[in-house]
């Protein structure tokens, strides 16, 4: 596995998955509650395994498969649920900084890579005051949005800022992200933030993995100061 500051060497553009890795979306308005303000939306009964699932898109993709309408209104409710879950949202510890120190490194830039919705990733940021360091986010804006773990998402952003695969890198801290970052060919940093996670991130085979996102600021400060030692006097 690569060591994280020469991973992030020679790739400024610093991609983020934005649930685990900036905020847990639904520390404060749980994801089964979400779930279950969603059952309302399908206007019938929902099979067994989803009345008690606790994962919101697990019945994003059900309406999905049903009807464009049934997927739109459930999108539609679900981008209200994230926009009220994100209000009381908890930061992950050195997120926001990671943030701050990506986009000053020279030539950095920073985007949000999500299939939270765009509103809601939105309105996060700038309550907390890190969108001005942000230079785009891709996520999801209707029910039609591809989501990952295809690699749409993520290609969106290496086109819209101009940035190589190989000169970014992208940290979730999912399975489906891994699989996303595979897809579009940009270097994965599992995000391991709960017991089991690095296990079973191994057998995709990401380019570093982490357990705090401390470890990635540490890496970003270090390399910030090299880069910028290295910056010729005006």
């Amino acid at each position: 596995m690569t060591d994280l500051r020469q991973l992030l060497t020679g790739r400024p553009c610093l991609l983020l998955d934005f649930d685990g890795p900036i905020c847990s979306v639904f520390s404060g308005i749980s994801s089964r509650h979400a779930a279950q303000e969603l059952e309302g939306t399908f206007g019938a009964p929902l099979p067994p395994h989803l009345r008690a699932t606790s994962d919101p898109f697990e019945l994003l993709e059900y309406a999905a498969a049903l009807s464009p309408s049934v997927a739109t209104a459930v999108e539609r409710k679900l981008t209200q649920l994230e926009i009220q879950a994100v209000n009381c949202a908890a930061p992950t510890p050195d997120a926001h900084n990671v943030i701050r120190e990506a986009a000053q490194r020279p030539g950095g830039s920073v985007a949000i890579v999500s299939n939270n919705s765009t509103a809601a990733i939105s309105a996060y940021l700038t309550a907390h005051n890190v969108n001005e360091h942000v230079s785009g986010i891709f996520a999801r804006r209707s029910a039609e949005t591809r989501l990952k773990p295809r690699p749409d998402l993520l290609d969106a952003a290496l086109s819209d800022l101009g940035v190589q695969p190989d000169g970014s890198t992208f940290t979730g801290d999912s399975v489906t992200d891994l699989k996303a970052a595979h897809a579009a060919g940009v270097p994965a940093i599992g995000f391991a933030n709960k017991p089991g996670k690095a296990e079973r991130f191994a057998q995709y085979s990401p380019a570093s993995t982490i357990v705090s996102m401390s470890a990635l600021l540490d890496a970003l400060r270090s390399l910030t100061d090299a880069e910028s030692e290295q910056r010729p006097s005006p």
